[in-house]
């Protein structure tokens, strides 16, 4: 458009705008609003509303592991404890220079021996889902998913695990570890930390690691950075486990074949106890590893000298990783209010009247709005409210429709994400108030007769992104399905009453 065309057109738009005046405006206006040919109202749906009580939760395949006790009333106090699978990195490693054949066939024994050995495992941080993330040394980060009182002190004992962790259970399907596993916690051996009395506080620091000096130079390489590693717990472990354990048995069979690995050294449990102050930590155990420090004997600057080197050797700790948790002091006596909390906790069970919907439908309203408003009890003091709560389907575990239309879903954090579906915790006078769920899509489909109407489940949520689902038992002969989200917390909130408001437009 060249300019003489341009001011053409802004002539005409500004001509049109003069043509008419307010007076013109407010007459059409008013002719649109005075008489509109709709009603628009609002109703509380009919719900059933019913109470799910887990006695057991499918704790494998989580993502995060919690670590630690928890309390709050009326929940009482929650308590986690880890198990882990321990993988080599690659078989037949070699400690050392030689080989362990080699050192047989010169009659030369490097002698290694384990100097240090230290479990590691990872906080959470706003990192730690960057695969190619670094760490600078003496630098503080922010810690996610801790729970409690960071100021704590605490003692942690680690223990070798006797039980063999099979991927496939008898039926030849995916094996579900539950959280009450009675195969794992009696087969549990002798702790294997170097100290059982040490105590320990979390730390936002990284944690660096040095090099080893070498000999044959002139400068202290031990004072040069090797790496540094995010914040975590790093807690001493036996010298003398892992010297037989694993340094011994360079060369053998048991170290030669990766699922042999597995079955000679099972795993190890981690758990944590003589708390100053609860505190419950979410930690990552798809970064965690076991690091052993050896030294060994090679030769020198010449033949007839010998030098004392030496060297790290890392076992990993991704592979099936389980919680044990357990609840002590719960006081859940009020059949009018409805509990909802985390790790093994509680859930409620929603169904909508069909009654509802078929009216819906005959009576052809314009559902414009359908939310879930569940009402917190602030009788209760709570140490710390969820910010978020999950809505899903019962039977398949799957999300609803108006997750996947939320329009804040592709926000980089869970915080500010799914805001429209699954609101935050609303709060009065500092104390939270209300959580509101949308689920106008999931009543649309209904009124139209996609889909089924099904229990909807509601569960605390630690990450509204992640939609993984698991199994929970309700006794030994029925199971349901749970939000692994909801898994991974320990915290709670009880709910003193739930409406379902459903908005709408109607011709008249």
């Amino acid at each position: 458009m060249n300019n003489i065309q341009k001011i053409l057109f802004f002539a005409t738009i500004v001509t049109l705008f003069s043509a008419c005046s307010s007076n013109d405006f407010n007459e059409i206006d008013g002719g649109l609003l005075k008489n509109p040919n709709f009603d628009t109202n609002v109703f509380t749906a009919t719900i059933q509303v019913s109470q799910v009580k887990e006695s057991a939760v499918q704790t494998n395949s989580l993502g995060g592991y919690l670590l630690g006790q928890y309390s709050q009333v009326p929940f009482g106090t929650k308590s986690a404890t880890i198990v882990a699978q321990v993988t080599l990195p690659a078989v037949n490693p070699t400690f050392g220079t030689k080989t362990q054949a080699s050192e047989n066939s010169e009659n030369k024994s490097e002698n290694e021996t384990v100097t240090e050995a230290y479990l590691y495992i990872p906080f959470f941080n706003p990192n730690s889902s960057n695969s190619n993330a670094s760490y600078s040394q003496n630098v503080e980060y922010t810690l996610d998913s801790i729970y409690g009182n960071r100021d704590a002190s605490f003692q942690v004992n680690v223990r070798e695990l006797n039980y063999f962790l099979s991927d496939i259970d008898t039926d030849l399907n995916a094996k579900i570890y539950y959280s009450n596993d009675t195969n794992i916690t009696s087969n549990l051996g002798a702790s294997i930390v170097s100290n059982t009395t040490s105590t320990y506080t979390i730390s936002n620091k990284a944690i660096t690691r040095y090099q080893f000096d070498n000999p044959q130079t002139s400068e202290d390489e031990s004072k040069k950075v090797q790496d540094v590693l995010a914040p975590g717990l790093r807690i001493p472990l036996s010298t003398n486990f892992f010297q037989t354990k694993i340094i011994n048995k360079e060369g053998s069979s048991e170290l030669a074949n990766a699922n042999e690995f597995k079955k000679y050294f099972k795993g190890i449990s981690v758990s944590a106890s003589n708390f100053s102050k609860d505190l419950m930590m979410l930690l990552n155990m798809a970064n965690a590893k076991i690091e052993i420090v050896y030294s060994y004997e090679t030769s020198g600057t010449n033949s007839t000298t010998t030098e004392t080197r030496k060297n790290r050797y890392e076992l990993s700790l991704n592979g099936i990783t389980v919680n044990l948790f357990n609840n002590s002091g719960e006081s859940l006596t009020d059949s009018s209010k409805i509990y909802l909390s985390g790790a093994l906790g509680q859930t409620a069970s929603i169904t909508i009247s069909n009654t509802d919907i078929a009216n819906i439908k005959s009576q052809k309203l314009m559902v414009t709005d359908a939310s879930l408003l569940l009402y917190v009890d602030n009788s209760v003091s709570y140490t710390k409210e969820p910010e978020r709560l999950f809505i899903y389907n019962t039977q398949t575990g799957a999300v609803l429709v108006d997750y996947q239309y939320d329009p804040t879903s592709n926000a980089d954090s869970s915080t500010y994400s799914y805001l429209y579906h699954l609101g935050k915790l609303q709060k009065e006078n500092g104390k939270g108030a209300f959580y509101q769920l949308r689920i106008t899509n999931h009543i649309l489909n209904l009124v139209n007769e996609i889909g089924t109407n099904v229990p909807l489940g509601i569960v605390v949520a630690s990450n509204v992104k992640n939609t993984n689902s698991g199994a929970y038992l309700r006794d030994t002969n029925t199971k349901g399905k749970i939000l692994s989200s909801a898994v991974v917390t320990p915290l709670g909130t009880v709910i003193k009453d739930v409406k379902l408001r459903i908005s709408y437009t109607q011709p008249k």
